[in-house]
């Protein structure tokens, strides 16, 4: 039993069911990011515990109150919307205030919760101005202000940044990172930008065609991805997928790939329990951070592997450079330093380390866990 539970939840229109048995449960205080992309039904969960849509089939519930059918004024939730949704004949003090007005909440109660908030939102100078002199960014905070003067029980935000450019994003993200750690607030929170998910969440529920694919802390989703669309979601680049089988060698499960040349190489595995799939083709996910040059190698792990293969394409992208080689056919990308010595067309000593590697089987692209 969590602060806000949803249990089994479906939505259906007609007869297409577009979501399907959705369990979670959030604990107060938590910060829940809903991530995936276009048309996964991440904002019509959001809007159903809004009561924005109607629920087709199980239960939401706050606080052990179930709240299927409970009109959206009673709730005692507030809501964020990407185009902010300020009134433009109001003030910014008129539109923070406007919801606690409609609830009868007396005057003095009103102007102390407006004052708290928009010092904390550090906009008291603009209470007076009106929302077409304000820019993209104060805006969005005069919407978060709004929300917050309620106290609700429950915060959601649906893609609240996206309408911003990119370097007000990475402010505004700081900013509900700062909100959240003070004020330790329930937040649900709707997005298709994985970096937002990972910056911001306590917990991810990666979510595709309706279906939750994966639900966890950042680290979880990041380094133990349920499946492959969770792998190469989560993460930018994203996880490199390599086909391989799995070999014995000495005893230790190997990944067998072949490289530019198409000469087999292996890869030790740091998973025992891979000696089950022996012979079986697998898809072998490893993150790009995981292969540099041997200088750059995680000192800390106890399986740095060996590759050596041609560079393909090399990518300077300021800290880092980013080094494409093939491997199996497909494309492999390492991330080194920027100052790694790096061609394209040389043949390179990559370092991998197979303590990231994961694998997953290539019939249902589940990540093996044995």
């Amino acid at each position: 039993m969590g602060f806000l539970d949803i249990r089994n939840v479906t939505k259906s229109y007609g007869n297409v069911e577009v979501l399907h048995r959705v369990d979670i449960a959030v604990e107060e205080g938590e910060f829940l990011v809903l991530v995936g992309p276009s048309g996964c039904g991440k904002s019509t969960l959001l809007n159903m515990i809004a009561g924005l849509e109607a629920i087709s089939g199980g239960e939401i519930a706050i606080k052990d109150r179930v709240i299927n059918g409970v009109h959206p004024s009673k709730r005692n939730i507030a809501m964020v919307f990407q185009s902010y949704a300020l009134y433009p004949n109001m003030t910014v003090g008129q539109n923070m205030t406007f919801g606690l007005e409609m609830h009868g909440v007396p005057k003095p109660e009103r102007d102390k919760a407006l004052a708290s908030v928009a010092k904390l939102l550090q906009i008291d100078h603009l209470l007076d101005r009106k929302p077409g002199q304000l820019s993209g960014g104060q805006r969005q905070r005069v919407a978060m202000g709004r929300a917050l003067v309620r106290n609700p029980d429950v915060f959601l935000f649906d893609e609240p940044l996206s309408n911003l450019d990119a370097k007000l994003r990475v402010d505004m993200r700081t900013e509900i990172k700062k909100l959240h750690h003070n004020l330790k607030t329930t937040i649900v929170y709707v997005t298709h930008d994985q970096i937002e998910a990972m910056t911001l969440s306590t917990r991810i529920a990666v979510m595709n065609k309706g279906f939750v694919q994966q639900l966890g802390t950042p680290k979880e989703i990041y380094d133990t991805p349920a499946n492959v669309f969770v792998a190469t979601f989560m993460g930018s680049p994203a996880m490199n997928i390599i086909p391989a089988t799995v070999v014995m060698e000495g005893g230790q499960p190997h990944a067998a790939v072949t490289d530019a040349e198409g000469q087999v190489q292996h890869l030790r595995f740091s998973q025992p329990g891979l000696v089950a799939w022996e012979g079986k083709p697998i898809l072998l996910g490893i993150r790009p951070e995981a292969i540099t040059d041997p200088e750059g190698a995680d000192r800390k792990s106890g399986n740095i592997v060996a590759l050596k293969n041609r560079v393909t394409v090399t990518e300077p992208a300021g800290a880092d450079t980013f080094v494409t080689m093939t491997l199996s056919g497909k494309d492999a990308i390492a991330r080194m330093r920027a100052d790694a010595n790096v061609a394209a067309g040389q043949s390179f000593d990559f370092a991998v380390n197979m303590e990231k590697a994961v694998a997953f089987d290539p019939a249902t692209e589940d990540r093996i866990t044995a």
